[in-house]
């Protein structure tokens, strides 16, 4: 069941009388990541708080009849089965876990829900952000070993990438006292060195990292090569490079890479999610992004089929092909 520790209602006006409002809820994340963020501004984007028309009479503002929510989970893994299973409309999902989702594999082995996972757009490229406590010593992956380091929760992303990225290196996590939190349960214990790191699958910068900044921090890399041995098996997972400068006194660093993914449900009307998918689109929420947080600056109609590891919903294709976005 989708774990709900907190729940964002976006303001908006009491509904004109007669009119029908519904929730459209939205599975992001924690709160120092960056899912969490984005879902809030996209579910702004979504929402349509009055009615305004431009110039030529059409609608500008969000989609009618729905609000928008964004609803913190444990992530990638759990936004998949609570869309699919209907508790939620729409979820932030990494590509490769949605790939696995949509094939039963690996953490969805043997179950078919997955098939009715619909994509409406790529967002952003995720990096694996293995954030360490400078005095730990911890310069590469073999080093966790013996230290107390959190992968995230069960039913999140990161873990399952973090899992991959361990056994890539030979190491399991039975080489280290793990802990399964979300970052910003992890930053007092961070700050007591009670944890020497933890790891996050998130577009950057991270607030978690950056409100760390003070105790001297280390970036743990992904090699190359081994990176490109992992793309080999799981086709989503690519090599990536978090560039230097975005974290303060930490140079460019080699990691993971996978795409970020607004997915629905097949079950959901092509109507609605023709509407989402162009109000996600619109020069207010793209405003809303780019203003709201430095990723969002990356999410662009220009690169929405970028990464995208599961079908289109009939809805969101129909949007791009009359964009001219879609051609085959």
């Amino acid at each position: 069941m989708l774990l709900l520790r907190s729940l964002l209602l976006l303001n908006h006006p009491s509904p004109a009388a007669g009119e029908t409002k519904r929730l459209f809820r939205i599975g992001t994340g924690g709160p120092t990541g960056v899912y969490y963020p984005i879902g809030k501004l996209i579910a702004e984007g979504l929402t349509r708080l009055v009615e305004e028309n431009d110039a030529s009479g059409a609608a500008v503002n969000g989609v009618p009849g729905i609000i928008g929510v964004a609803q913190n989970s444990a992530g990638s893994i759990e936004n998949a089965r609570a869309v699919v299973s209907g508790q939620i409309e729409a979820g932030l999902v990494q590509a490769d876990i949605a790939s696995m989702a949509f094939l039963a594999e690996h953490a969805f082995a043997g179950d078919q829900s997955g098939r009715a996972l619909r994509a409406v757009a790529s967002l952003y490229p995720e990096m694996l952000q293995l954030v360490t406590r400078r005095d730990a010593n911890i310069r590469s992956v073999p080093d966790l070993r013996g230290k107390h380091i959190s992968i995230d929760e069960l039913g999140s992303g990161t873990l399952a990438v973090m899992r991959i990225a361990l056994a890539a290196y030979g190491l399991s996590e039975n080489d280290f006292h793990p802990v399964y939190l979300k970052p910003v349960f992890t930053q007092d214990k961070m700050a007591q060195n009670e944890l020497q790191g933890f790891a996050m699958m998130a577009g950057i910068p991270m607030k978690a990292v950056t409100q760390l900044s003070d105790i001297g921090l280390f970036l743990v890399p992904i090699d190359p090569n081994t990176a490109s041995g992992i793309t080999a098996r799981f086709p989503y997972i690519v090599p990536g490079r978090i560039p230097s400068g975005v974290y303060s006194g930490i140079p460019e660093i080699p990691t993971l890479q996978v795409y970020a993914l607004l997915v629905v449900s097949a079950e959901t009307s092509a109507d609605l999610v023709y509407q989402v998918t162009g109000a996600l689109w619109s020069e207010r929420t793209l405003s809303l992004l780019k203003q709201g947080h430095p990723q969002g600056k990356l999410i662009t109609p220009e690169t929405a089929l970028t990464g995208l590891s599961i079908p289109l919903h009939a809805g969101a294709e129909r949007f791009y092909r009359e964009k001219e976005l879609l051609f085959k």
